[in-house]
């Protein structure tokens, strides 16, 4: 009543045979493949050091001249706004201070004037 399952010597050795050389192929395939990974990476990280220093290369001749121009526009607003704060914004704001002045003299004057009356300038009543 049993199956009998058991192969015969000669597939159990082709079996084996055949194990024996996938095991091997496998073993030489990744070291094949292990060792063109690590000629990849090697050159990559060559390529990799090579362009950044071409990079910088590039940024020491383009890129400092442009931000020395920058500079020395900066520097030339600088000038130009304390130019104009001196020359044209000083006096405008000492004249308009001379103005207020004279316009508070006079009002002073004014409400001495009018301080018989008891209306001071400024002052309000109640009820107004």
């Amino acid at each position: 009543m049993g199956f009998d399952c058991m192969p015969s010597p000669e597939l159990l050795g082709a079996v084996s045979l055949t194990r024996d050389w996938v095991i091997i192929f496998m073993g030489i395939a990744v070291a094949v493949f292990f060792s063109v990974a690590l000629v990849f990476t090697v050159v990559l990280g060559l390529l990799t050091r090579a362009l950044l220093k071409k990079s910088l290369g590039v940024i020491d001749e383009n890129l400092k001249p442009t931000l020395n121009s920058v500079k020395g526009s900066v520097d030339n607003v600088k000038g130009t706004t304390s130019y104009v704060s001196q020359a044209a914004v000083t006096p405008i704001v000492k004249a308009y201070g001379v103005v207020a002045g004279i316009r508070r003299a006079a009002s002073v004057l004014a409400g001495l004037t009018g301080a018989s009356t008891g209306n001071a300038p400024g002052k309000r009543k109640h009820g107004e």
